[in-house]
């Protein structure tokens, strides 16, 4: 097959006007090539067998995600009760810390009890409450104007928790941090009743550093708790004071008419009873169970069922049953009319 040329197109008609070429030699010269045309009348069930590269590319993507599905490790599974409660047995609650502090600084304070797994800060002001809670913890977004943020501490065996409880009390960025077990015993929170106060009409922007002052001269604080507004971090007027003597709480009842906080006078309580999930358990069931046994009480009064039939049990049913009996008579009848019969008038006139 010859290549094509300049000129070979005014050539080619000069040659058909004299007509010295033929027409074979022209297609041998210039060949056409054939084009295959689909039959539009064949059968429509018959697919022709066309390789598409689609096809194929989807095959190869299926075939790498199955690989990478094999390799790639099991999805996490949600942890048990069980163990939920053995990590919460090693980990530690830092309260009352600046909202400044950072991770590598906190980590510092409790390298020396044991090897640390993870840190986690909560309690905090939010920057932004329309981007949410986690995004802003992630992104860093907190508000400045807070005062205190809380931490969590999680090792990797028991015993570095118990050890890292001598930092209770101590200074950080001259601050009383509040050091304690996320779990309790039950001997513990008893005595966290003992030797606790409650503190009612307490300033909102009273801190845990004021109130230590205010008792201090009631003996040694173990820790104040103050309750705060998750978002705001803005307290909420009462507070928790422990002591590390039973003598302190009955000092802070003697000087309770005395104690002010920024220009308020404080409400000083001991505190009797702690509520638990499981107390509250047993309040709720035990209140169920008196309302049924009302609600069975009622049922009994108001019906003959469950007690021995008296005298007057039959006259009663029986003024029920023609009580009703005539109701129904009125209703089917109607109203009754005011006019007297013609021999109830002529009984009268007669007498």
């Amino acid at each position: 097959m010859e290549q094509y040329s300049v000129g070979d197109i005014t050539s080619f008609l000069n040659s058909v006007s004299s007509s010295t070429t033929s027409q074979s030699e022209l297609f041998n010269k210039y060949p056409v090539k054939k084009i295959e045309v689909a039959n539009v009348f064949a059968d429509p069930k018959a697919s022709p067998k066309v390789s598409s590269k689609k096809g194929k590319r989807k095959k190869i993507k299926k075939k790498a995600v199955e690989e990478v599905k094999e390799d790639e490790p099991p999805k996490f599974k949600p942890l048990s009760a069980e163990d939920k409660l053995e990590i919460d047995k090693r980990t530690l609650f830092v309260g009352n810390l600046p909202i400044g502090l950072k991770s590598k600084q906190l980590k510092k304070c409790f390298d020396e009890f044991g090897t640390i797994e993870s840190l986690r800060f909560r309690s905090c002001a939010i920057g932004d409450p329309k981007l949410g809670r986690k995004v802003c913890m992630k992104t860093n977004r907190i508000n400045e104007n807070g005062f205190t943020k809380n931490g969590y501490v999680v090792f990797k065996s028991e015993d570095s928790v118990t050890r890292a409880l001598t930092r209770n009390g101590s200074l950080l960025n001259d601050r009383h941090i509040r050091v304690d077990k996320v779990v309790k015993s039950k001997v513990d929170a008893r005595e966290d009743v003992k030797y606790s106060v409650f503190l009612g009409n307490l300033p909102f922007d009273a801190n845990e550093e004021d109130v230590r002052e205010a008792l201090v001269q009631c003996g040694d604080i173990d820790y104040v708790r103050l309750t705060r507004d998750k978002e705001t971090n803005i307290g909420k007027g009462f507070g928790y004071v422990k002591f590390k003597d039973s003598s302190g709480p009955s000092l802070a009842m003697e000087i309770k008419d005395k104690v002010e906080i920024g220009g308020r006078k404080i409400r000083i309580q001991k505190c009797k009873s702690k509520v638990t999930l499981d107390n509250i358990k047993t309040k709720k069931s035990e209140k169920a169970k008196l309302q049924n046994k009302k609600a069975g009480e009622m049922q009994a009064k108001n019906s003959f069922r469950g007690r021995k039939s008296k005298a007057g049990d039959k006259d009663l049913i029986i003024g029920k049953k023609r009580k009703q009996n005539k109701n129904n008579l009125k209703s089917k009848n109607g109203p009754k009319k005011n006019t007297l019969s013609k021999n109830k008038k002529s009984k009268r006139f007669k007498s």
